[in-house]
């Protein structure tokens, strides 16, 4: 039978009006409705004589009607509430669109239709809905007001869009977007007022506020004060609120201004602490070449759907969910060319478990746009995920015959090491260690998945090599520092240094179960049995499912004294193991004084289909 997944918090807690249930249809009508039903049929079956009552009048037949119709609605917010909680928007929009006019005056309810109709990337649909709403349940819903206003805006009615925006809104997410798009609108004709009303956009919420700053000093670019515009990006820079946004046009500014080292320099830095970016990649080779173009002037609608989606990529690292999806559609609405929100909107959706929409997405990026060999790496590792592996390799290999990018190229490596193809990646991950060496480059990542293939492939001499000279171009990561230091425990060799490494990785993450493990591990492997079950029960709480985790525990508890713990550790290691072989060795472990043991132990279990 297929798992029941169930979202642990409501994605509508963004938007929720106050004082509203969760569940205000039934809260209102349920009782009512049962109630009545229930009087109507012993109204229809007999009288206080006990003979049968007459044919029903005219007012008993509405009323009945009436009560069908609303346990049918009932029904389908039942569906549709039970399908959002369970990860299928679809069916939740389908059933929400289908409730009878009369109730979707409830503002809760008009607001569920419409942000899972937008879930889904229904804006048109959406748009719908909500002029269907009375007044009141349009003033009541934040989302529904904002869906027309962006709406009009795509049409070309500003002033419609502008008296749908002229009210107080419920949430500070939605007042910034709101901000924003009047922000965008003045700015056409009166630049200094809108350049203002875009840098207090976000009011006390600090994202929102840098992400208001950085498009502010973007129209200070586009005025022609280039040297406001470059001041104001520095400054965010300085704050550690750099943007891809900003970053792109403060480069663009230097190397026009003759300032190319400086823009390389700046790209760079955001490189290494923030990641790669394809529009950033293609803008450091122009600059490399002397070929860099001006920053492209914003029309208000890419303007304000950058504003959208800059907001809705900061809520996609807060929010463990798909919730992102609604505002990157409706940025996606204002301005369709832009690529950047697609590409999230497809990792929110991935993240979310709706893959196929999320391949179809990344499929609909061009050809020639600076996103789509960039996407091509994001597409395979979803085909994988989903359950694709050939279709995955394909693709990458495909796009490699097409064109030799190095990300696409490490992509690859990565993706051969996750499939169990550690030869293969060993040999592409060389390559481009061997061309980056040519240019004077050494990358930390790829000496380090290098070294963990070698590792898993039993090459330990050349693997442990890779993984000092990682560490030595890193020596901070907790991941790389666990890894190696966990690798000289488990071989049990240079293990004082190892335990070093492991405390210097739990220092800089300490909640860490992982890391907490291999401290643990360490104790155990210098035979400090007691520490090492500290640590070892501090790791189980934070993964509580790990079965090497568990076969740990229970092996420091062995080495106590403590045998029956042991023994349970053992056991829910082999309930919790992923693979045959390791359910055997966890069953060896116990197959030792069975007497010991209380209760009866279970038989090892085949894998489940």
């Amino acid at each position: 039978m297929e798992k029941l997944t169930v979202r642990r918090f409501d994605p509508l807690d963004i938007v929720r009006l106050p004082n509203m249930t969760d569940f205000a249809f039934p809260a209102r009508r349920l009782a009512k409705l049962l109630l009545v039903g229930v009087s109507l049929g012993l109204g229809a079956c007999v009288s206080p004589s006990g003979l049968a009552t007459p044919d029903p009048g005219l007012d008993q037949v509405e009323a009945e009607t009436r009560i069908r119709l609303e346990a049918r609605d009932f029904a389908r917010f039942t569906v549709a509430r039970y399908a959002s909680l369970t990860d299928d928007p679809q069916t939740a929009s389908d059933a929400y669109r289908q409730i009878s006019q009369r109730q979707m005056q409830d503002p809760v309810i008009a607001d569920r239709a419409i942000f899972s109709t937008l879930l889904v990337g229904q804006v048109a649909e959406a748009n719908t809905l909500a002029l269907t709403l009375p007044l009141s349940s349009l003033k009541a819903s934040d989302l529904a007001r904002l869906t027309l206003a962006i709406d009009a805006i795509a049409k070309g009615q500003d002033d419609r869009a502008l008296s749908l925006l002229a009210t107080s809104w419920r949430s500070q997410f939605h007042a910034s977007l709101a901000d924003t798009i009047k922000a965008w609108l003045v700015f056409e004709q009166a630049p200094t007022a809108g350049i203002q009303r875009q840098a207090n956009a976000g009011g006390d919420n600090p994202v929102l506020r840098q992400i208001g700053k950085t498009l502010a000093a973007r129209m200070k670019a586009d005025t022609g004060d280039q040297a406001g515009a470059m001041a104001d990006f520095a400054e965010l820079w300085t704050d550690r609120a750099g943007t891809a946004i900003g970053v792109e046009t403060e480069a663009r500014l230097m190397a026009r201004a003759g300032q190319p080292d400086a823009a390389l320099d700046r790209l760079r830095a955001f490189r290494e602490t923030v990641g790669r970016h394809p529009a950033l990649s293609a803008l450091a080779a122009d600059i490399e070449t002397g070929q860099v173009a001006p920053p492209a002037a914003l029309g208000s609608r890419q303007g304000m759907a950058l504003f959208i989606y800059a907001a809705a990529a900061a809520l996609s690292q807060q929010q463990p969910s798909d919730v992102a999806a609604v505002y990157f559609a409706l940025a996606l609405h204002l301005d369709p060319e832009l690529d950047s929100a697609r590409t999230l909107w497809a990792d929110a959706l991935d993240r979310g478990g709706r893959r196929p929409e999320a391949i179809r997405l990344l499929r609909g990026i061009a050809a020639d746009s600076p996103y789509h060999i960039s996407t091509q790496g994001q597409l395979a590792w979803i085909l994988l995920r989903e359950g694709r592996e050939a279709d995955a390799l394909e693709l990458v290999r495909t796009t490699l015959a097409r064109t030799d990018d190095r990300n696409i190229r490490i992509q690859y490596g990565d993706l051969l090491r996750s499939t169990g193809r550690l030869g293969q990646a060993i040999e592409v991950i060389s390559q481009v260690i061997d061309a980056d060496a040519a240019r004077g480059v050494y990358d930390w990542r790829l000496y380090f998945a290098r070294g963990a293939a070698r590792e898993q492939l039993g090459y330990w001499a050349p693997a442990e090599s890779d993984l000092e000279t990682a560490l030595g171009l890193n020596p901070d990561n907790p991941d790389l520092l666990n890894y190696l230091g966990y690798s000289w425990i488990n071989r049990g060799i240079r293990l004082e240094r190892g335990l070093a490494l492991i405390e210097r990785a739990l220092v800089r993450a300490p909640d860490n179960g992982a890391i907490t493990d291999s401290l643990g591990w360490a104790y155990y492997k210098l035979g400090q049995y007691d520490r090492a079950v500290y640590h070892l029960e501090r790791a189980t709480e934070l993964l509580p499912r790990a079965a090497s985790i568990l076969d740990h525990l229970g092996d420091a508890y062995w080495q106590t004294g403590r045998y029956t713990e042991a023994g349970y550790q053992w056991q829910r290691a082999m309930d919790l193991a992923d693979s045959d072989t390791a359910r055997a060795a966890y069953a060896a472990k116990l197959a030792v004084e069975p007497a010991r043991w209380s209760p009866p132990l279970r038989q090892p279990q085949p894998d489940r289909p």
